[in-house]
């Protein structure tokens, strides 16, 4: 995993996957001693709702949620991996992460009517500042050194722009503002207090089912959208960090990590790279038409232990 701030190379994980076990390694103490806010879709999704009962712990770092609740892997996602079978005494994680959300779902423009409005990352953020509030105020007792802020957006502003029949040109004019806004929320954490920054890169989810694994007509422009989409987060991600001198932003980049379990399916105990295993997420590496199963999860997840260990999370 690189974190670039950082200029911190990890090396690509050997295809061998470590079981995460179910039992948290924490030393219990009274209160936590790091915090991990994590907000995305249903990639980084656990089914945390700020609202409910358990909150986090160093006992139950995670949560309410269950397990494998409404996880779109079958079981381990990355944020399971991450602290599971680490050694992250007193962190705790509270994943706003919603299935479905957008950077923004007004400016991104969907065509197709749904049932119930869509959320967004605005609705997570939201709830952050209601339930937990800014580094001055807080009861929990985060701070800017003790908390590291996670994002992991992308995969349905680009989506939705492909649904909605826009070619990669089209779609990179409706995806401009909302690219805007995604830094703008950034800048609204910075005011709240928050000085450290992890940005994770759209994956290359053109190589899902829903895209007949990279071969449908539309995955080309679904291709070269993640492309755009990520440079323009690489180069605003350069301009927020001379905007905000303080802020200490990195950027994780999931693309080589999915695509060595894509390329090496044998290696991972898939029988190929063109099947998924549904509900189960494994043996193959799609777990349903459109989300990563657990080899690809896990992969991805013990590149983040440790690449923010090397940020000191």
């Amino acid at each position: 995993m690189v974190f670039s701030s950082f200029l911190t190379s990890v090396l690509l994980l050997s295809g061998s996957i470590v079981e995460a076990g179910l039992v948290h390694r924490q030393t219990q103490t009274t209160k936590p001693s790091k915090f991990l806010f994590i907000f995305g879709d249903s990639y980084t999704s656990t089914g945390f709702n700020v609202s409910n009962s358990p909150q986090p712990s160093v006992s139950n770092p995670l949560g309410n949620g269950g397990y494998p609740g409404t996880r779109t892997s079958g079981g381990d996602g990355w944020v399971d991996v991450i602290m599971k079978n680490n050694s992250r005494p007193g962190t705790v994680v509270y994943n706003f992460a919603v299935v479905g959300d957008p950077v923004n779902a007004t400016l991104v423009q969907p065509t197709v009517a749904l049932p119930t409005p869509i959320a967004d990352y605005r609705d997570q953020m939201r709830a952050f500042t209601s339930a937990i509030g800014s580094a001055s105020s807080n009861k929990i007792g985060w701070n800017a050194t003790n908390s590291l802020f996670i994002s992991y957006f992308g995969i349905n502003d680009v989506s939705i722009q492909v649904a909605a029949g826009r070619n990669a040109s089209a779609g990179q004019k409706v995806l401009l503002p909302d690219l805007v806004d995604y830094f703008n929320i950034f800048g609204d954490q910075y005011k709240l207090g928050v000085r450290k920054f992890v940005l994770i890169l759209v994956p290359p989810f053109f190589r899902a089912p829903v895209y007949s694994y990279g071969n449908s007509t539309s995955a080309p422009d679904v291709k070269n959208l993640t492309i755009w989409f990520n440079s323009q987060v690489k180069s605003r991600a350069a301009s927020f960090r001379s905007q905000y001198p303080l802020a200490n932003l990195s950027i994780a980049d999931p693309t080589p990590y999915f695509n060595a379990v894509l390329d090496n399916p044998a290696r991972y105990g898939a029988p190929n790279s063109t099947c998924l295993s549904y509900p189960a997420g494994q043996p193959c590496l799609w777990h349903d038409f459109a989300h990563p199963g657990i080899a690809i999860q896990r992969t991805f997840g013990q590149a983040m232990s440790t690449g923010l260990k090397s940020l000191g999370f």
